[in-house]
């Protein structure tokens, strides 16, 4: 049993911008947990993390960020031949955490490693994704892919003392066939707050969000929400080829895309091209998606070329909205949530996935029965946060007392504990 009541954990991730993994993260915070102090440490400068990160710091999280470094210089940081930055050891060291949880697929052995040599009693591996980078393809990514499968993996499995993954897939991702097999890992699924969407059920309704967004009164709404870049793994592209075929069929359909980010101009371009414009809604970010999905989508669809765990998923689903999506995402939310998902091949043709979203209209629930179909899962925050300190604190009490030297505290976790 470690020393305080507080664990003290400092989690790695590459900022606090809206995404998927930030906002379970925010909602994790949210939770105000009295046996946790969550601080971060971010890869990408102060300030762009935007209300999530000022949330952060309002909440009581000290925020710390590595050193902005070239492209260049890291990877040659990544090869070895450059010091390695120093910040994530500092902060360790001054902050006196009991766990480092670093977050993403690649490079994440490099952190870990940094943790043991600074003698962070529990070091967690957390993998949110099936391919690495988001799917890049190209020399630099055959070499990066090279590199995770031996180097990654070995100081993986060396350094860490928990292997976490939000499904069986990216857990393969992570450590390939050790998946499973070595006692260390554990699934920990990004449930969301189910509390948003009761509170959704009766805060608004269908007339007032389609006046203000200037939909007709009988539109049939098309919902998305995702990241609109750098990666095109939301794949918005294909979306908008399903949704012009919608169109022909029924002139009352609309498309409400949120997000944004880097590519949204090339999304928009597409648009204009088809002649959807007028049937198209690109509000940006946006802070009320329960509000959205429980009271003006009528469906819920997600090409996306790979997933994690897909949250929105999830969140469609307590909204009460049947989900079509791609069949590269896990079959895990399906496994939980029977009958409120269908998968569709990317290679299917526009007339299949226009048929499945016209499906899954007709198979939309009232919000109740989806809160309660997701309630009966280990699927919400409140699971989350549960198995979280449950993870901290059984690593915290097996690891008391013990030596924490890199070497011979990572023998003893190997295989056996």
């Amino acid at each position: 049993m470690t020393s305080r009541d507080t664990i003290r954990v400092l989690h790695s991730l590459g900022s606090l911008r809206r995404g998927g993994i930030e906002t379970w993260l925010m909602n994790v915070l949210r939770q105000r947990h009295p046996e946790l102090q969550m601080d971060f440490i971010l890869h990408e400068p102060p300030g762009t993390g935007g209300d999530y990160e000022r949330e952060a710091i309002a909440a009581g999280s000290a925020i710390h960020h590595y050193q902005p470094t070239s492209w260049i210089r890291k990877r040659l940081r990544i090869l070895g031949l450059v010091p390695k930055d120093p910040t994530l050891r500092s902060v360790l060291s001054s902050g006196n955490y009991d766990v480092l949880h670093v977050h993403g697929e690649e490079f994440i052995g490099d952190t870990v490693k940094e943790a043991a040599h600074a003698s962070t009693p529990v070091r967690v591996t957390h993998c949110h994704h099936t391919r690495l980078a988001r799917g890049k393809v190209g020399p630099e990514m055959w070499i990066r892919g090279l590199r995770h499968r031996t180097l990654e993996r070995r100081r993986i499995l060396r350094y860490a003392t928990d292997l976490v993954a939000c499904g069986r897939d990216a857990g393969r991702l992570m450590v390939g066939d050790a998946w499973g097999e070595d006692p260390r890992c554990r699934i920990i699924y990004c449930g969301v707050n189910l509390e948003a969407f009761a509170a959704a059920s009766v805060q608004s309704a269908r007339t007032e969000l389609l006046a203000r967004y200037g939909l007709p009164s009988d539109a049939r709404v098309i919902g998305h929400a995702g990241s609109m870049g750098p990666s095109p793994v939301k794949n918005h592209s294909f979306l908008i080829e399903v949704f012009a075929g919608l169109v022909k069929r029924d002139p009352r359909y609309r498309l409400f895309m949120a997000g944004d980010g880097p590519l949204r101009p090339q999304i928009e371009a597409q648009v204009r091209a088809l002649g959807l414009t007028q049937r198209v809604l690109m509000p940006g970010f946006v802070a009320n998606i329960p509000e959205l999905m429980v009271h003006l989508f009528d469906v819920h669809v997600l090409p996306s070329l790979s997933e994690g765990l897909p949250v929105v998923a999830i969140e469609a689903c307590a909204a009460g909205l049947f989900t079509v999506c791609s069949n590269t995402i896990t079959s895990e939310i399906a496994e939980h949530l029977p009958g409120r998902i269908e998968y569709v091949p990317l290679a299917a043709t526009i007339a299949a996935w226009a048929d499945a979203v016209e499906a899954g209209l007709r198979r939309r629930v009232i919000a109740r029965e989806g809160l309660a179909a997701v309630r009966a899962t280990p699927l919400s925050i409140e699971s989350s946060v549960e198995a979280l300190v449950a993870m901290y604190r059984s690593r915290l009490d097996q690891r008391s007392g013990r030596s924490l030297q890199p070497t011979t505290g990572m023998a003893s976790t190997s295989r056996s504990r």
